[in-house]
């Protein structure tokens, strides 16, 4: 095996044993390695190229089976094989897909940040730069706002987006999991008035259910009981056209490393936001209705149809 499969290996074992985490850096990461790959492995005719590529590609998408955003980014690249292209074609095509998600998440926080009035309490879970970017830009632009968050066990990854919130003096409260969907209610708790809540999506499958962190259906429900606006802030290249992606389970290891011998865990690491719960999708080309999205994907990304 040559250093250059062993480099495409180990960001493989990175995505699967959750090293590189959150979607967007899997897919960038992904896409780094392969344009690197490309670039600089050397190929004697087609037939070598699309063995490499159907190799590798395998290797990144199984590692984390149920990101649609890699998965669909390998698929544009397929499709530019398809068309004949050489090694350094193929290695643009990643290059092209590293540059537009900097700016997808740019046009997504100019769209996000027309929808947030000064005195807003927001809600939101789980870590997402894309969510994060919308509101440092209503701060950026001295919005008066608040945002509450989970923690996001078992990882407690809004920690990250804490700080930075924090840093960039955005006022911040943080809630237990358990306590969020009750928190956001206003009917029944009525402390803190949430105005809008904004969840990023792992995926949208073609039927509109929406897959995000376990704990966004009861945050939802809670919104929708309520009548307060709930927006996905996502990018349409992460729609899962294939109805293959799954509500992944993890390792029970992962919320007890030392539990008693023959204790069973199920630990859900998503869970589903039912379609009647959204007001609207934030993506690179507007807000967007879940009904609309196989319609938007066909006018925008047609190869994800192939």
């Amino acid at each position: 095996m040559s250093k250059f499969d062993n480099e495409i290996l180990q960001v493989a074992d990175d995505i699967r044993t959750i090293t590189i985490q959150w979607a967007t850096n899997i897919a960038r990461e992904a896409c780094k390695v392969m344009e690197k790959q490309l670039r600089l492995k050397k190929f004697s005719n087609k037939k070598e190229l699309k063995d490499f590529f159907d190799r590798s590609t395998k290797l990144l998408i199984e590692a984390r089976e149920t990101e649609p955003m890699l998965r669909n980014w390998m698929k544009y690249a397929r499709h530019k094989l398809k068309a004949w292209a050489n090694a350094i074609e193929l290695a643009d095509a990643f290059a092209e897909y590293l540059t537009w998600i900097n700016e997808e998440e740019k046009i997504r926080a100019e769209i996000g940040v027309n929808l947030i009035d000064d005195w807003d309490n927001i809600m939101t879970h789980c870590h997402s730069g894309s969510v994060t970017k919308i509101l440092k830009t209503a701060r950026d632009q001295w919005k008066k706002i608040h945002v509450y968050n989970t923690e996001t066990r078992p990882l407690y990854q809004w920690r990250r987006t804490s700080t930075d919130l924090v840093k960039a003096g955005v006022p911040n409260t943080m809630v237990t999991d358990s306590s969020a969907a009750f928190f956001v209610d206003n009917i029944y708790e009525d402390d803190i008035d949430i105005r809008k809540v904004f969840l990023w999506a792992d995926s949208i499958r073609s039927n509109w259910d929406t897959i995000n962190k376990v704990w966004s259906f009861s945050i939802a429900l809670s919104a929708w009981h309520s009548g307060i606006p709930l927006y996905i802030v996502w990018s349409l290249l992460k729609l899962d056209m294939t109805g293959e992606i799954w509500i992944e389970t993890r390792d029970g290891k992962e919320l007890w490393p030392e539990a008693p011998e023959g204790l069973k865990i199920l630990n859900y690491a998503f869970d589903m936001i039912p379609a009647k719960c959204i007001t609207g999708i934030i993506t690179e080309f507007g807000i967007i209705r879940p009904e609309n999205l196989i319609k938007e994907a066909k006018q925008r990304y047609p190869w994800m149809l192939e």
